[in-house]
């Protein structure tokens, strides 16, 4: 049942197309507010088993993400809390992560810190460490998905990694297009980005961004490798002024 408790933000992991330029010509100019909270309801075939709350606060130089999650419903005899949390700076060109840290049930599963100056990453994954290169578009699995609330670069690059402390992995997304989403927030205009599978792989993911709310997360619909899928969709966004 872990696939139900990740964070549905966690679980968006690149979204990197949604930063080309056709998109950011239709962007609203928001600045992002010092705290944002989303809350989530996820489901399996129409029944609800997971909830998922996010948190990011940010000073315009630092910032610290809690992402927490946890099953509930018929999924609750599994009494799983997963949380994430992650420290970084607020850059020109987005978040930039310094530490990654995760716990199930509140103990320790993996970590992720980053060492910018000298262009590595030290991934500790239970007793498993390693160092590996760090590319400079790279983010953890906590921070990624909100790096877009601060920047909206020119560029086409389809590009980016992300870690979860167990490896450096690289995704590319496309942009399906503009959709109107109907949400327990009421109907959201989001822009639709899926990942791009390559020959073998056959985990699927489906994301819609809210174009008018920083471009946070308003679902996230995920296929695992046996055909399960997986649907999360946004509660509630509290913006803090």
């Amino acid at each position: 049942m872990t696939r139900v408790t990740t964070s549905p933000i966690a679980l968006s992991v690149a979204l990197l197309l949604a930063i080309a330029p056709s998109l950011a010509a239709r962007e609203s100019d928001q600045p992002v507010p010092p705290r944002v909270e989303i809350k989530y309801r996820m489901s399996i075939a129409g029944i609800v088993v997971g909830e998922g709350h996010d948190v990011l606060q940010h000073d315009g130089k630092t910032y610290s993400v809690v992402s927490e999650s946890r099953t509930i419903g018929i999924a609750a005899i599994y009494r799983l809390l997963v949380r994430r949390e992650a420290k970084g700076d607020v850059t020109a060109k987005g978040l930039r992560p310094l530490s990654f840290v995760e716990t199930r049930n509140g103990r320790f599963t993996r970590s992720a810190r980053f060492d910018w100056a000298a262009g590595f990453a030290e991934l500790i994954d239970g007793e498993k460490k390693q160092t590996v290169r760090l590319p400079p578009n790279t983010w953890d699995a906590a921070s990624l998905p909100w790096t877009f609330a601060f920047w909206r670069p020119n560029g086409k690059s389809v590009q980016i990694y992300m870690t979860d402390g167990r490896r450096l992995t690289e995704y590319k997304y496309a942009v399906l297009g503009y959709e109107k989403l109907a949400t327990p927030l009421g109907e959201l205009d989001t822009v639709h980005v899926k990942k791009i599978q390559e020959n073998g792989d056959r985990r699927g993911l489906d994301a819609w961004l809210a174009t008018d709310r920083l471009f946070l997360l308003a679902r996230v619909r995920g296929t695992e490798k046996d055909g399960t899928v997986f649907d999360s969709i946004v509660q509630s966004v509290s913006l803090a002024r």
